[in-house]
């Protein structure tokens, strides 16, 4: 069949047809290579494709969890963790109000009303007297949750007041505080949640001005000892790092440095990772234990966002002053999130890094305000005042995902030579009724047009005579590879690639223009759909 194809297709005088096999993007989006030298495994666009060490996948999607809180946006989500998974609590901020969102619901339960802010920063802090939530906003009084009820700290501050809180971290049993607008950290007594704050003055350490944004701890040997640092750094990049256990005492707490890195982007700027912890900057999400040891112009190639540099730093630069920066370790799925908020309160993207191979790619249509990972499980607050439970089955509510794809330019062996490309095949693997949607861009001009597909076997129905769920595959899992006419001439070609699932019914290969012919998966389960690789054929050096 696939001869018959290409002896109607290849006129005579041409020279031997070519084939080539492609891998899929494995290797991620790549906004930093140029592009003509990027990596075949790599994608020029990878959006709501997850890649992994052996394919792309199409995300999963997300399910409403919470609502009724108000129309606003939900701005901060909170998990209470509990000494059993059951004995656990996620909270909601939104309408000037904390929610009680545990369970599945219609209907939010206000649990704390008439607040000022719902952007709270918070930490599980465990005592003698039980475990703990303990959130401030800098803008009403902190608060902190019990496991059973709500309460306002009575705590002794001299200069401030509890409402200018604004950031939290325990450190070596001790809740440390964050005073907003200023270069003044707190802290409490060990083992506290209340009492006498004692100021902690880092103004002098911070010569290139600014103020105070947040704390956190840096272990540096991955476990609870002496090496556990304390953190705090400035909104003009300036790190100061303490170790020890006592800053009553001096003889147990010293400064080991003070160090300059690219300004922090929000107060959510930390998030820990294992033993290290990772911060968004200007200039990227930075790991800590490498970003102390250069200076800042050597830090670009340590990032972790180093192969999307480009998109990061265009990001940074647009949208800084946008809330709703913020990353979040998400390890049941095996990625950490970057939330980058392009209209603050009306869009937001997800820049995803697979934390095995460090690939990374974008999630659109999931506009998120807030994250928070609660019994293992990701969730997200959205711009209308419901909450939403990500990473699910094969729709975002009741919508398809819509996925998009574009490989690297590929010069198939022959930089000098001119080719005519004429079939291509994806090989994916799907527990649905599938179909590629296929074109090519080549010499690196966006023109990229749907071909027409060869027919499938010898008794079954051309693709543009029948609906594929009817006349080719059943539902199961199932490795599909069919090929498709595509049409384009050039050095160099880079293949498109989308895919939609949930939809009920798909229209005609022969009908359709480039992006609205699908894959189709079905609008439950998992929507288990894989792209393995690519065949191309093509014909090079032609004979006019």
């Amino acid at each position: 069949m696939l001869r018959e194809a290409l002896r109607q297709r290849t006129p005579r005088g041409h020279q031997i047809v070519n084939g080539r096999s492609l891998p899929a993007p494995i290797e991620g989006w790549d906004a930093s290579s140029p592009i003509a030298k990027m990596s075949e495994k790599r994608a020029l666009v990878l959006d709501n494709w997850f890649p992994t060490p052996m394919d792309v996948r199409v995300r999963r999607g997300f399910q409403m969890h919470s609502a009724d809180m108000g129309s606003g946006v939900v701005d901060t989500l909170m998990p209470y963790h509990g000494l059993t998974p059951a004995a656990g609590k996620l909270f909601a901020a939104a309408n000037s109000k904390i929610y009680d969102v545990t369970t599945s619901q219609t209907s939010g339960s206000a649990s704390v009303s008439s607040l000022s802010s719902n952007r709270w920063q918070y930490v599980n802090f465990t005592t003698s007297g039980g475990k703990f939530l303990w959130a401030c906003n800098g803008a009403d009084a902190a608060r902190h949750f019990d496991g059973s009820s709500w309460a306002t700290p009575s705590l002794n501050i001299t200069t401030y007041s509890a409402s200018e809180i604004i950031n939290v971290n325990a450190h070596k049993n001790r809740l440390w505080f964050v005073f907003k607008d200023t270069t003044v950290a707190g802290y409490l007594a060990t083992g506290a949640i209340s009492g006498t704050v004692t100021n902690f003055e880092l103004g002098g350490l911070f010569t290139k001005g600014g103020y105070l944004v947040a704390m956190t701890t840096w272990t540096r040997d991955g476990g609870d000892g002496e090496d556990d640092l304390a953190v705090f750094i400035s909104s003009k990049g300036q790190v100061a790092v303490y170790a020890g256990t006592d800053p009553d005492n001096a003889s147990t707490w010293a400064l080991v440095g003070t160090f300059d890195l690219a300004p922090p982007i929000g107060y959510r700027c930390f998030e820990k990772a294992g033993g290290d912890v990772a911060i968004i900057t200007i200039d990227g999400v930075l790991p800590l234990s490498l970003a102390l040891q250069r200076d800042r112009a050597g830090t670009a190639d340590i990032a972790l966002t180093a192969r999307i540099r480009n998109a990061m730093n265009l990001s940074a630069r647009s949208y800084k002053g946008n809330f709703g920066w913020e990353i979040k370790s998400y390890p049941t799925g095996g990625y950490v999130l970057l939330n980058v908020p392009l209209q603050e309160g009306v869009t937001q993207h997800q820049y995803v890094m697979n934390t095995e191979t460090g690939a990374w790619c974008r999630f659109t249509g999931q506009n998120a305000n807030c994250w928070a990972v609660f019994n293992e499980e990701l969730y997200f607050g959205s711009n209308s005042g419901i909450v939403y439970k990500a990473d699910q089955t094969a729709l975002d509510a009741s919508n398809p995902i819509v996925a998009i794809g574009q490989c690297a330019y590929n010069f198939y062996g022959n930089t000098g030579i001119w080719k005519e490309f004429k079939l291509l095949q994806a090989i994916i693997t799907a527990d649905a009724n599938v179909r590629p949607a296929l074109g090519i861009s080549t010499d690196f001009r966006d023109n990229a047009a749907l071909g027409t597909p060869v027919a499938a076997e010898e008794d079954a129905a051309l693709y543009d005579e029948a609906v594929w769920d009817a006349d080719v595959y059943p539902v199961e899992g199932r490795t599909v590879a069919e090929w498709a006419s595509i049409s384009g001439d050039g050095y160099a070609a880079s293949i498109h690639f989308r895919a939609e699932t949930g939809k009920s019914g798909v229209s005609l290969w022969g009908s359709s223009e480039w992006g609205q012919d699908l894959w189709s998966a079905p609008v439950s389960g998992e929507a288990v759909m894989r792209l393995n690789a690519f065949n191309m054929i093509y014909e090079k050096g032609l004979v006019l």
